[in-house]
């Protein structure tokens, strides 16, 4: 522990991102989030890389290829809006490093609620995303991600 203004704080675990890139990952997640919530699954299946790997809890086996993510999501997308239930996630936590390879391992909570048609909104599922981000010219990409339900894994 070290001192801070009369406060013990714990030392500093890791490389952490620089405040530019953490802000830019930040505002990255900002806006792949809405992509869900406002029902854009091409948009946000986009954000992966062709090879992508998506791991979440229930699937027997991952999804491999943005082509299959965009296909999943979709599909759910579309089973939403019939159903008439609006989702929203809420993200917090956000770790961001560095790794040698250029990439960044990210990790954040994220809270996934849903208003079904009629009824007040519920807290569907608290996840720990942990993901890999690639640059891409000008942009970041998701190569690996895996959700972990809390409810789920323990």
């Amino acid at each position: 522990m070290t001192e801070l203004q009369g406060e013990t704080t714990p030392p500093r675990t890791g490389p952490f991102a620089d405040p530019g890139l953490y802000a830019e990952i930040t505002q990255f997640y900002a806006w792949h989030m809405a992509l869900m919530d406002d029902r854009e699954p091409d948009a946000w299946a986009d954000a992966y890389t062709e090879d992508a790997v998506f791991e979440e809890p229930g699937r027997t086996d991952a999804l491999r290829g943005r082509e299959a993510i965009r296909a999943s999501i979709t599909k759910r997308t579309a089973e939403l809006a019939e159903a008439g239930t609006v989702m929203r996630h809420w993200m917090s936590n956000l770790a961001v490093t560095p790794l040698p390879d250029g990439t960044l391992r990210a990790q954040y909570y994220s809270l996934a609620m849903r208003a079904p048609r009629g009824q007040r909104p519920d807290i569907f599922a608290h996840v720990v995303c942990r993901d890999v981000l690639v640059r891409e010219g000008d942009h970041w990409l998701i190569r690996h991600r895996h959700i972990g339900i809390d409810a789920l894994e323990h």
